[in-house]
């Protein structure tokens, strides 16, 4: 009897259900409706289908091959391989019975077997059998299996690192014309072939791939869909990889907003989507949120391919590299041995990962002082790399880079400097020589030639470092949040200071250097401030609806976050209150801001000290102050360690005073301070002291002033640009050695940035249009003792009677010139009246300032706390809610965070005639983060602040000679001098009077 004949008396005796369909297609129906969201119960179903039709239909029948088949695939969904190729096994056995060798359905059969055995690990086997169907099908009429063999076959060139041999592979597959119904899987080809084309460092032919990919899928099909997305992510790895980490930051970011609250989307996809966030951040230096979002990745992975995967171990080894990167040298350790052991179970030792691994533990090793242990895993890695025949590939130059800073520490220059220069050749080629890739090795090289004292090799390589470094900083700065600023600034900042120690030891041979100093001064003094200030004048500017609409909505956004920050963590438990979630919620509002700004700002023109020198008038003269800390080589002389020198900064601190007229020709002159460690410590506390206890000061002149006041003799006027301890003290109250205060023989204006001088304007008349006095305020109206709020010591809940003479004195002076005075005092002088005020033309507020971290309750999530250690006391207009250790709306207490949220835009003035309301924390290079700097933020143009307590009653008659003179025309700076001079011919006492100082924001 045939075959066909036994089928045929096997359908025969099909049995039938009640609905006319055969019991085994009705389970195998139900297995198919079961299979994504139960495999358990869909391989149940088959197997019951399976029975069925081995009776009704018999093992030659096309449905029942088709059940094997699909039971088979279900066994590899529960992770039963053996089980799953025993019915793949079968399945291809009886087709090869039935069709000729190379028939597309055996095909078909050889290719579902080969996708479980890849599955089961074994890659070999798999390789083989997805070669034998390209090979079988390459000259027939290939179809959608041959494609997708293809692919596997190139997939498994790709992870085991066969690059050339991948490429080989899709290139003769996408050389062949194919029918519509393989397109996605064409697509999917093309884009495996852009990211090895990148994987293999060739990044203009994998965006050239990847954009003919663009222009071909233009579907609308979800897997379309998905493809685009992929594509999208591979373009951004692109860009971090040659340094365009501002890009695809912006363009990743996009992506996952727009993807990551749909529903359906793609795990795999998010999880690569996530990885590369995290990726680009930490290229940014932003580690907070790479692990953020390595985090994320790693679940996503965890829950696709299980938390013991080999791509999941990848995820870990990048979290291993965060923690390495944040100084958890011990934790990074633990992480990377648990990886390299993983890697070692997988049989993987032959790949990239591992060689990263070995690479990353290496360093952790050497940061943790082990060095021969780290010399070890280097040169395993190194020896690696050299069987491979991979020393001219990007990996080998790291690995070199790591070997040459070991051996340096080891005081081995020789074999240093011969891997460094190695590795710059290296990425020079991979990269170019202007990329920021570059700017490691670079700065290493240099460092090397400069402990072999070869500083005539060192010193253009500085330079070309920080030219390096500044090309990043320019394009990525303004995209960044402030947070994310501060974190990227830190990063970079460690590279200037080092030049400042090169740039000072080498002034009298190269004194150009001292220009290239002051002008990475201008830019990072404009780094953090300027930016918010660019930002608010763009946002007003016409034609900016829609900014100002995202800005409103981040005001209302940051005001709720500083409320929530001011609660206790299990009361946010009980409202459901996330603050990561509303700290999100703000970051992607702040970054659409400013990533819209910057397509706005491309043409910026930068600004540096020829420039600066050009706009001083002759009568001119600029004081800039540079704080950093020595850069130097020191030997280690203990006889435990391996380390025979310590190369990196010192505990010395040195202060570079940088004088510029318009008679500095080609370089500003240097005075150098080295004795920053005394003016910061010794030195301020005895200015502070003959302050406080009024007494004689016979140094401070001499220690802060006279060592460049040759330099500055005979102009009429002298800006200041301070940094470091100059913030802390007042120039003006210092007398020299024959009784005469720098008030009386020099005209200081206070800046936060010389490059103010280049665009600054003639100072118009005082506009006396809008007026806001503000005074005092209730303090006592604080619900009990136990809330009373402590400054130094002292309950505040006495009135301040001189602030209310001090307000009311005021506004006899100015009523004259103003159509428009709103005072506010005793109860209405209060938080909530402040923050409904909007851009008055001159805002003063007399009140209790404070400078303290026991004022505000903060929880313990809080960033950017110092922000929340400076402010205000005003009158409480809710305190009859308040409780302690709570936030409230209304509690009179308005920090540097509060103040940052106010609409103070075309305010050209405003006087903080309190205590303390200078002070705040110093980022150096940066400025003071407090009172002043969130008051200039908001928008006023000039800030009158205090150093330290000051008398109310003096600081009074200050005040009201102050606005006398301003009333008479005077500018404001020009008014204030008077103000300050009368007062110090009237008392003799710079406690009385010198504690104010007047900033300018423009």
């Amino acid at each position: 009897m045939s075959k066909f004949t036994v089928i045929l008396l096997l359908v025969s005796f099909t049995c039938f259900n009640l609905y006319g369909q055969p019991q085994w297609k009705v389970k195998y129906d139900s297995a198919q409706v079961f299979w994504n969201i139960n495999p358990g119960k869909s391989l149940q179903f088959l197997q019951g289908a399976e029975r069925i039709a081995l009776n009704d239909l018999g093992m030659y029948d096309e449905n029942y091959l088709t059940i094997i088949s699909d039971l088979g695939l279900a066994y590899s969904q529960i992770k039963d391989f053996k089980t799953a190729e025993y019915y793949l096994n079968q399945n291809l056995t009886i087709r090869n019975e039935l069709y000729p060798n190379g028939d597309p359905e055996v095909q078909k059969a050889r290719y579902n077997l080969a996708t479980v055995v890849l599955k089961s690990g074994d890659d070999q086997r798999a390789t083989k059998l997805f070669k034998s169907i390209v090979s079988q099908m390459h000259n027939q009429n290939q179809g959608e299996t041959y494609l997708m063999a293809a692919e596997n076959v190139a997939r498994i060139y790709e992870v085991n690192e066969q690059l050339d041999s991948a490429l080989i592979v899709l290139k003769n597959a996408l050389s062949i014309q194919l029918s519509d119904s393989s397109l996605i899987t064409t697509y999917k080809m093309m884009l495996a072939e852009g990211r090895i084309l990148r994987k293999n460092k060739n990044y203009d032919e994998a965006r050239l791939a990847l954009i003919k990919l663009t222009n071909t899928s233009n579907g609308v099909s979800p897997s379309v869909i998905s493809i685009d997305n992929a594509l999208k992510i591979e373009l951004s790895l692109i860009d971090i990889e040659i340094g365009l980490y501002g890009k695809a930051e912006k363009d990743l970011l996009q992506l996952y907003t727009a993807l990551i609250n749909i529903p359906d989307t793609d795990q795999t996809l998010l999880t690569e989507l996530t990885n590369g966030l995290a990726y680009a951040y930490e290229k940014l230096g932003v580690y907070d949120k790479a692990l953020l979002y390595y985090t994320e990745s790693f679940k996503r992975c965890a829950f696709v391919y299980g938390s013991k995967s080999f791509n999941c171990a990848i995820i870990e080894n990048n979290i291993a590299g965060i923690y390495l990167k944040q100084g958890l040298i011990k934790e990074s350790i633990t992480a990377y041995e648990r990886f390299i052991q993983m890697i070692r179970e997988f049989s993987k030792t032959n790949t990239s990962v591992y060689l990263i691994a070995l690479n990353n533990l290496a360093t952790a090793y050497r940061q943790n002082d082990q060095y021969e242990l780290a010399l070890q895993y280097f040169n395993e890695a190194y020896n690696i790399l050299e069987k491979r025949g991979a020393l001219q590939h990007d990996l080998s130059a790291t690995v070199m880079n790591n070997l040459a800073v070991t051996y340096m520490l080891k005081a081995d220059f020789a074999k240093a400097t011969d891997y460094f220069e190695k590795v710059l050749v290296i990425k020079e080629r991979l990269f170019g020589q202007n990329s920021p890739a570059n700017f490691d090795v670079v700065g290493n090289l240099a460092v090397a030639y400069w402990v072999a004292h070869r500083y005539k090799d060192a010193l253009p390589l500085f330079q070309k470092s920080l030219a390096l470094a500044l090309k990043e900083v320019k394009y990525v700065f303004p995209t960044l949040t402030e947070i994310e600023q501060v974190q990227f600034y830190q990063k970079q900042k460690e590279n200037f200071e080092r030049f400042n120690t090169l740039a000072v030891q080498s002034a009298s041979t190269q004194p150009e250097f001292l220009v290239q100093m002051f002008n990475n001064q201008l830019l990072l003094k404009s780094l953090v401030f300027f930016t918010s200030k660019k930002r608010n004048s763009l946002i007003n500017s016409k034609g900016q609806e829609h900014l100002k609409i995202l800005v409103d909505l981040a005001q209302v956004k940051g005001v709720q976050l500083g409320h929530f920050y001011q609660m206790p963590l299990n009361e946010l438990k009980t409202l459901k209150i996330s603050l990561p979630a509303k700290e999100q919620e703000l970051d992607s509002l702040e970054k659409l801001i400013r990533l819209s700004m910057k397509d706005q700002n491309v043409n910026e023109t930068n600004i540096e000290w020829k420039d600066i020198r050009t706009a001083l008038k002759e009568d001119e003269a600029l004081v800039d102050v540079i704080r950093f800390r020595k850069y130097d080589v020191m030997e280690n002389k203990s006889a435990t360690t391996a380390q025979r020198i310590s190369i990196g900064f010192t505990d010395s601190v040195w202060y570079a005073i940088l004088i510029t007229s318009k008679h500095t020709t080609n370089h500003p002159q240097l005075v150098l301070l080295k004795n920053g460690n005394a003016l910061e410590n010794r030195n301020l506390k005895y200015y502070r002291n003959t302050l406080r206890f009024d007494v004689d000061d016979n140094i401070s002149y001499s220690e802060y002033w006279k060592p460049f006041e040759n330099y500055v003799t005979g102009k009429k006027k002298i800006y200041i640009s301070a940094d470091g301890v100059y913030h802390q003290i007042n120039l003006n109250s210092m007398h020299d050695q024959n009784g005469k205060c720098i008030l009386e023989k020099y005209d200081l204006n206070a800046i936060l940035n010389s490059s103010q001088l280049n665009s600054r304007k003639e100072k118009e008349p005082t506009d006396f249009s809008s007026i806001v006095l503000m005074g005092d305020p209730i303090f006592s109206s604080y619900p009990s003792d136990e809330y009373t709020i402590k400054i130094q010591g002292q309950k505040l809940r006495e009135p301040l009677p001189a602030t209310r003479d001090e307000i009311n004195g005021i506004a006899a002076i100015l009523k004259p010139h103003s159509n428009h005075i709103e005072i506010f005092v005793r109860k209405s002088a209060s938080e909530v009246n402040l923050k409904k005020i909007r851009s008055p033309s001159i805002l003063h507020i007399a009140t209790h300032g404070f400078f303290s971290s026991n004022v505000v309750y903060l929880n313990e999530n809080v960033k950017n706390k110092f922000l929340f250690h400076s402010g205000l006391l005003l009158s409480a207009d809710n305190a009859s809610t308040a409780t302690k250790g709570s936030a409230f709306d209304a509690d009179g207490i308005v920090t540097a965070y509060d103040v940052m949220n106010l609409e103070l835009t075309n305010t050209s003035l405003v006087v903080l005639s309190a205590c303390d309301t200078g002070l705040g924390k110093i980022e150096n290079g940066e400025g003071v983060y407090g009172l002043q700097r969130s008051f200039l933020q908001a928008g006023a143009s000039d800030v009158l602040i205090s150093l330290w307590k000051v008398d109310d009653v003096a600081t009074k008659d200050l005040m009201i000679k102050f606005y006398t003179y301003l009333s008479q025309h005077h500018n404001r700076h020009e008014a204030f001098k008077q103000a300050q001079l009368d007062m110090e011919r009237q008392v003799h006492n710079p406690r009385l009077w010198a504690g104010f100082v007047m900033v300018s924001g423009d």
